[in-house]
């Protein structure tokens, strides 16, 4: 996992052309000006999920095993948990086609995720996105999905 602010995108380019891509098209890019919805920008390689909605009490963690999420703030304020897969029990079977698996666990550990601030989170690196931080308020969010090749 990386946390970091938007304009500091340039110290993550050589992490897979598939991140350069997605942080350059958020650099690019006023997701406030976008329709919540799916976008592709690279075909299944990239592509961006754009949602709106108010943080929450609470949520499932939740692991990826085929995507990389490039998880970006707009507006609003969130934080999101990361726990060790080794404290999670599988919940909700793995589901191949939204690559997706719902898990329980222990508490982990939250960082509080500000407007411009980005997390990059890798397959198998169990989070909790969209908690809210005092009181739960607007979120515009995007989650940038970058296939993980082989």
């Amino acid at each position: 996992m990386i946390k970091d602010k938007l304009i500091n995108a340039e110290r993550y380019f050589n992490l897979s052309s598939g991140i350069k891509k997605g942080l350059e098209f958020l650099k690019e890019n006023d997701i406030s000006l976008l329709e919540d919805g799916k976008y592709p920008i690279d075909g299944d390689k990239l592509f961006i999920n754009v949602n709106s909605y108010n943080s929450k009490d609470s949520a499932d963690w939740e692991l990826h095993k085929k995507y990389i999420d490039i998880q970006f703030i707009k507006e609003g304020e969130e934080k999101i948990g990361i726990c060790d897969i080794s404290d999670c029990e599988g919940k909700i079977s793995y589901n191949e086609e939204k690559d997706i698996e719902f898990l329980s666990g222990k508490a982990g550990d939250y960082y509080t995720m500000n407007p411009y601030d980005f997390m990059i989170i890798y397959p198998y690196e169990v989070h909790k996105p969209g908690i809210k931080v005092k009181e739960s308020i607007f979120v515009k969010k995007a989650i940038l999905k970058v296939l993980v090749e082989d």
